[in-house]
C-alpha cells in the first residue's frame, strides 16, 4: 500500500505520476461503493470520474486527520447516494448484463452473471458493505466510518448479507 500522505504531497504539486499511483491503488475500491449505489456500469465509471475531480479539486482541504482512502470513498458514497435520489425514479437496463437478450462470448460471463446474481438479493446498505469489505478490502471500523455507522452495526449487516448470499446458494444448489 503506498504512502497516501506523500502522494497527495505530491499531487499538491501537481505531480501526474503520483496522481496515477494513487488512482491505480484506489479505482476498483471507488468504482465498488459507487456501484453497490448505482448499479450501472456506465454511471459508476462517469461517477469515479467525478469523484477523481472532486478529490482533485479538494485536495488542498485534507488534512491528514482522516485516512485517504476513507475520506476518498466517503466522496464517492455520497456522489452516488446524490445521483442515486436524483435518479431513484428512473429505470436503466444494461443490455450486457441480460444474457438471454444479447449472450456474451466471455468465458467469464456466467461467474459475473452469477455474482449479480448474489448480490442482487442484497439491499443497497448491504451491497455497499459487502463489496467494501470483499473488493476493497477495508476493514470493518474503516467501512464504519464511510458509511456512517457504528461498528457493530456495520458487523451485524455485512454478517447478515453474507448469509443471505449463502441462502441463497443453497437454494440455487438444491433446485
Amino acid at each position: 500500500m503506498p504512502d497516501y500522505l506523500e502522494l497527495v504531497k505530491r499531487i499538491k504539486l501537481r505531480d501526474d505520476h503520483a496522481f496515477d499511483i494513487l488512482y491505480e491503488d484506489t479505482k476498483y475500491s471507488v468504482f465498488s461503493i459507487i456501484f453497490a449505489i448505482v448499479k450501472d456500469r456506465y454511471v459508476a465509471e462517469d461517477l469515479m470520474q467525478d469523484t477523481y475531480m472532486k478529490m482533485l479539486q479538494a485536495i488542498h482541504q485534507y488534512n491528514g486527520k482522516a485516512k485517504f482512502k476513507t475520506w476518498l470513498l466517503t466522496i464517492a458514497k455520497n456522489l452516488a447516494i446524490d445521483y442515486y435520489r436524483k435518479n431513484a425514479k428512473i429505470t436503466t437496463i444494461d443490455l450486457q448484463l441480460d444474457e438471454y437478450l444479447l449472450p456474451s462470448h466471455d468465458d467469464r460471463s456466467y461467474e459475473k452473471l452469477e455474482s449479480e446474481m448474489y448480490l442482487n438479493v442484497l439491499d443497497i446498505e448491504e451491497r455497499q458493505i459487502v463489496l467494501l469489505k470483499v473488493v476493497s478490502e477495508l476493514k470493518h471500523h474503516e467501512i464504519a466510518k464511510i458509511v456512517g455507522k457504528p461498528l457493530g452495526t456495520v458487523m451485524w449487516i455485512y454478517n447478515k448479507a453474507i448469509k443471505k448470499m449463502q441462502k441463497l446458494g443453497e437454494e440455487d444448489s438444491n433446485a
